[in-house]
C-alpha cells in the first residue's frame, strides 16, 4: 500500500538543518521510573536472555580471567570478530573478521563512517523519515541534507532515488535496510541489488544501517554489503542493542574501503571497546544461545504489535493509519490532522507516558503528523493503557484545532 508523501514536494535540493530533536533527551527517559515509555526505541527487561548471558559473563571469567579487564586490540577481540563474520557469511555477506572491528552500539558506527567521509557543507542523503539520532550527527556535521521520501513498506521510491542521487552526487546515502526506523519500511532483494548498483555507478558510497534486520519476522534478509564488491560500494553498521541486550554497547562496523580510515577515527574516540561486554558476547555467541532467543523475541514483538495495532485502532483518531511492519516492535502511526507536538508532549507526559512525535525524524516540516510507537518496553497492560492515554491526548488536540 503507497503511504501518502511526508514530504513538502517544493523541497528538491540539499540544505542545512537543525536537528529538532537530541538523543540524550530520549535516553534521560530510558530508566525513569513510573513512566509508560512508548518513545525511545528500548527492549523491555523480560526480553533479555538474562540467563544465558549471565552463564556467557561466568565463561568470560573462567576463560580469560585478568585479560579481561585490560588493554586489548583496537578493532576488537579477534574471536568475536571472525564470529561476526561467520553471522554476515551465512547472510550471503563476503567478510572475514579482519575486514571488520567493533564499536560501542550501532551510533558509533554511523558516527566514525560520517567523521571520514563529511565535512561542513557536503550533501548526505537519507531516508525521510529517518532515525533521529543521525539526524542529530548530521545536523552537528554541517551536512547539507538530501531527503529521499519513504513512499511505501517497500522503502524509498528506487526511480526518484537515483534521480536526485545521480543529480547531487553525496557523499554518502545512509539507509536502514530493514524494518527502518521510523517507517518500518524494508527494502526487497530485488530493491537492494538495484540500490547498491545505483550507488556504485553513481560513486555514492551507501552507510547501510542493520540494526533490525534479525527482527524480521522470517529471519534476517541479504544485507546491502551481499550486493557489494571489494567493499567500494558499502560500508555496514549494525549492533546487537535490538536483538539482544543494550546494556552490551557492542557494534559492529564493516566500513570495506574505508577500513584504516574509519578503525584510525575509532581509536582516537575511545582506544577500544569494553572487553567484557565484547567477550560476554563473544561467549554468547559460541554456545549457540543467539537463534533459540531471537526465536522467542520474534514472537513477542510480534504479540505486541498486534496488542498495539489493536489499542490504536480502537483509541487513536479516527482516519489514523498503520500499516503493520514485518517484524520489530515499533509502529509508525500516520494521523488524520496537523497537531501540536509540544502541547501534546505535556499532556501526555501527565499521565505518565511518553512517545516520539513524528516532527523529529524529519529535516524539514513534514505534510502530515506521525506517531512512532515502542512497543518493546512497557508492559503488556501498560502498552495498551499507555496507547490509550496517548490516543485522548490527540483525539482532544485534533479536535481544538477544528475549531
Amino acid at each position: 500500500m503507497a503511504l501518502p508523501a511526508l514530504l513538502q514536494d517544493a523541497m528538491t535540493e540539499p540544505f542545512l538543518f537543525k536537528a529538532s530533536a537530541r538523543l540524550v533527551d530520549f535516553m534521560r527517559q530510558a530508566d525513569e521510573p513510573g513512566l509508560i515509555n512508548l518513545a525511545a526505541g528500548i527492549p523491555g527487561l523480560d526480553a533479555l536472555p538474562t540467563a544465558a548471558l549471565t552463564q556467557a559473563l561466568q565463561n568470560a571469567v573462567s576463560k580469560e580471567g585478568s585479560r579481561l579487564f585490560a588493554y586489548h586490540h583496537p578493532e576488537g577481540d579477534h574471536p568475536l570478530r571472525e564470529l561476526l563474520a561467520d553471522r554476515l557469511r551465512s547472510r550471503g555477506a563476503s567478510v572475514r573478521g579482519p575486514e571488520l572491528f567493533t564499536t560501542t552500539g550501532c551510533t558509533q558506527g554511523l558516527s566514525v563512517l560520517l567523521s571520514v567521509l563529511v565535512r561542513p557543507g557536503d550533501v548526505v542523503a537519507c531516508e525521510a523519515p529517518a532515525y533521529y539520532g543521525l539526524l542529530e550527527i548530521l545536523s552537528e556535521a554541517g551536512a547539507r541534507i538530501l531527503p529521499l521520501a519513504v513512499r511505501d513498506a517497500g522503502g524509498i521510491d528506487l526511480d526518484a532515488a537515483e534521480e536526485s542521487l545521480a543529480r547531487w552526487r553525496p557523499r554518502c546515502l545512509v539507509v536502514c535496510s530493514s524494518l527502518s526506523n521510523p517507517s518500518g519500511a524494508t527494502l526487497s532483494e530485488a530493491a537492494r541489488g538495484r540500490l547498491v548498483e545505483i550507488c556504485r555507478r553513481l560513486g555514492v558510497r551507501i552507510i547501510e544501517d542493520d540494526i533490525y534486520g534479525e527482527l524480521e519476522d522470517g529471519g534476517a534478509p541479504k544485507p546491502l554489503l551481499a550486493f557489494d564488491v571489494g567493499g567500494e560500494t558499502v560500508s555496514y553498521v549494525s549492533s546487537f542493542s535490538k536483538s539482544v541486550a543494550p546494556g552490551l554497547r557492542v557494534g559492529v562496523c564493516v566500513p570495506g574501503t574505508l577500513f584504516d580510515q574509519a578503525t584510525a577515527r575509532k581509536t582516537q574516540q575511545d582506544l577500544h571497546s569494553a572487553v567484557p561486554t565484547e567477550v560476554v558476547l563473544r561467549e554468547f555467541l559460541a554456545q549457540g544461545a543467539l537463534d533459540p532467543h531471537l526465536a522467542g523475541l520474534r514472537q513477542r514483538n510480534a504479540r505486541r504489535r498486534t496488542l498495539a495495532l489493536d489499542a490504536v485502532a480502537r483509541s487513536f483518531p479516527q482516519g489514523s493509519r498503520v500499516d503493520a511492519p514485518t517484524g520489530g516492535y515499533m509502529l509508525w502511526v500516520r494521523l488524520p490532522q496537523r497537531i501540536d507536538f509540544a502541547q501534546a508532549r505535556v499532556l501526555a507526559r501527565r499521565e505518565n507516558v511518553a512517545f516520539a512525535g513524528g516532527d523529529v525524524f524529519f529535516s524539514e516540516p513534514a505534510a502530515q503528523s506521525c506517531v512512532r510507537l515502542n512497543c518493546a518496553k512497557a508492559s503488556e497492560e501498560e502498552l495498551v493503557r499507555g496507547i490509550e492515554i496517548l490516543g485522548a491526548v490527540l483525539g482532544s488536540l485534533g479536535e481544538a484545532s477544528d475549531r
